[in-house]
């Protein structure tokens, strides 16, 4: 079947449609959980037993912005096209802004980050493609809404960072990254992106797998724009 293939960003200003978005934001995020564990922080055991409740409050989190790519039969009318309709195949979730104080590693050996009044910063996790849907570039599709989002929240005139941390064997992401015009901007530990992510880190902050949490083997990269 041929697709028309639209990004959205999740809205959550209406009560009566939020359960609808909530329940199928969960059901694609738990199909992104069954890839292999390492692409994710969290895991399928735990979201899997999440109420509804908790997918809803994850949603309305403050300063988080959620984009779905949804796939709709070429033969749909443009007018019935909508975040409602259709198959959700893809994801990302966008965090900020994010104040320089946040924002900025200080040992990561990246660039020096602008002041809050001269940039905003964001953070960009949570990508997602359903196989299904690979190879129809879903994925720039979904990064260049989220870019292009952040620049225009921003503000006009000011400089707008978007950052991703990857692990440095993900050879394939760093590319489509550095096809999209983001660089290497430093390194990171897996804490350190636990955090940026929005994720919670275990109760002993990781102290009882330093190796695990606290080696700078992360590749930082971000993307400056106007």
């Amino acid at each position: 079947m041929a697709y028309t293939y639209r990004i959205y960003r999740l809205p959550t200003s209406d009560p009566d449609l939020l359960p609808l978005l909530a329940n199928k934001f969960s059901s694609l995020r738990l199909q992104a959980l069954t890839l292999p564990p390492t692409a994710f922080a969290s895991t399928l055991e735990v979201e899997s037993t999440f109420p509804a409740s908790t997918w809803i409050s994850r949603l309305l989190r403050p300063n988080v912005h959620s984009f779905i790519a949804v796939a709709h039969p070429s033969s749909t009318p443009t007018s019935d096209q909508t975040i409602e309709s259709g198959d959700w195949i893809g994801s990302a979730t966008l965090l900020g802004p994010i104040p320089k104080s946040t924002y900025e590693l200080k040992e990561s050996g990246g660039d020096i980050i602008g002041k809050d009044g001269e940039e905003g910063k964001w953070q960009m996790t949570a990508m997602y493609n359903n196989p299904a849907h690979r190879g129809k570039g879903i994925a720039k599709l979904l990064i260049t809404e989220v870019v292009e989002f952040a620049r225009r929240e921003s503000g006009d005139g000011k400089r707008t960072r978007v950052r991703i941390m990857i692990r440095p064997t993900n050879v394939v992401v760093r590319g489509l990254y550095e096809g999209l015009g983001f660089v290497e901007a430093g390194r990171c530990n897996y804490a350190e992106a636990i955090v940026a992510n929005g994720d919670e880190l275990p109760e002993d902050g990781g102290k009882g797998e330093p190796a695990k949490y606290f080696t700078r083997g992360g590749i930082v990269m971000e993307k400056v724009v106007v």
